[in-house]
């Protein structure tokens, strides 16, 4: 009996052992089918080049002009610089400021003098008191000796009035006409002050004209002397001519301020609305240049270096470079002399 126990548990364990090894097979072969199948490599496609497209013009014949333009303010036609002409006076006071306007003979500014005003209010009354002496003297029919001597006591006076009176109206600046004050000095109560350094401007109110201020000096490079200019002033175009140009500035008023007349024209105006004052806006309006019939191309199609003038092309499809020969150039035109011909497609830049 133990014998077929010992047979039936050996074939027991032969059918598990073959039915574990037949498991694990199927696991195995099942576990193939997941895997991914291997795909044939694709090429990759073919990409055109991007086309660039470029802003074009076309040179075209026409009518070119160069203007300056821009807005100026009304200044007066002239004003007098006013100074003292001697060193070592002290400042009392200033009794005007910037925009004031002024009548002739107003006092503007007075030097410090001491008691030199009560001396002369003193030599007055001592004037008086010699020149009735005298009289009395003459009245008495007194000796030529003392009427003599009494005449030059009174002469004396006079010339020492004289003198000390001078010497008052040296220490005020007064305004030698109608005017308005467009410029007073920084110089302070009781400082020093120099002689011939200016202190005070006054100007006309009644002659005006306009002063024009460019950003740039060379944008005034072609205005000239007598040119045609029209303003525009209170909303009315009146039409003026320039009187001055940096070329035409004097020297001792250039060097006041070179920075201004560097870079500003005068403009005299024929006839100026009533109302019109110092310091109001006036458009002005200059053709320096002016050309018809000629090949004209956008500003922004000209290419420059080291003074060479060039434009771009497209030429079977290639982008090439075109040296030009140039005239005038406006804010945005310029005129083409010569290397293109009317209907010509250049690039902007």
């Amino acid at each position: 009996m133990r014998k077929i126990n010992k047979k039936l548990s050996s074939n027991r364990i032969k059918v598990y052992f073959l039915l574990g090894a037949f498991a694990l097979l199927s696991i195995f072969l099942g576990g193939c089918s997941f895997l991914p199948k291997e795909e044939p490599v694709l090429a990759p496609p073919l990409v055109e080049p991007a086309q660039l497209d470029y802003e074009t013009a076309e040179v075209k014949k026409g009518e070119i002009i160069k203007r300056v333009k821009g807005s100026g303010t009304m200044v007066p036609t002239s004003h007098h610089d006013l100074y003292y002409t001697k060193d070592g006076g002290r400042l009392k006071k200033i009794d005007v400021r910037e925009g004031d306007l002024v009548k002739k003979g107003q006092t503007l500014a007075e030097l410090e003098t001491g008691n030199l005003a009560f001396e002369v209010d003193q030599a007055y009354i001592d004037l008086k008191k010699a020149q009735l002496r005298l009289q009395q003297m003459e009245a008495n029919q007194e000796d030529k000796y003392s009427i003599e001597m009494g005449k030059l006591d009174v002469q004396s006076i006079n010339n020492r009035l004289y003198f000390m009176n001078n010497q008052l109206a040296e220490s005020k600046i007064v305004s030698p006409i109608d005017g308005v004050i467009t410029f007073v000095t920084e110089i302070r109560q009781g400082q020093g002050v120099p002689a011939y350094e200016s202190l005070f401007q006054v100007a006309e109110t009644t002659q005006l004209q306009v002063q024009y201020a460019a950003m740039n000096a060379n944008d005034l490079a072609d205005v000239k002397l007598g040119m045609d200019v029209v303003t525009n002033i209170k909303g009315k175009d009146i039409k003026g001519k320039v009187v001055q140009t940096p070329k035409d500035v004097p020297a001792d008023i250039y060097e006041k301020n070179p920075d201004l007349y560097s870079k500003s024209i005068l403009v005299e105006v024929e006839k100026l609305p009533k109302d019109t004052k110092v310091g109001d806006i006036a458009g002005i309006e200059i053709v320096t240049a002016k050309k018809k019939d000629t090949m004209i191309i956008p500003k922004n199609g000209l290419r420059s270096t080291v003074g060479r003038n060039y434009v771009q092309v497209m030429v079977d499809n290639t982008k090439r470079e075109v040296d030009i020969e140039v005239g005038i150039i406006s804010s945005t035109e310029v005129e083409v002399l010569k290397g293109l011909n009317e209907g010509d497609v250049i690039i902007l830049k």
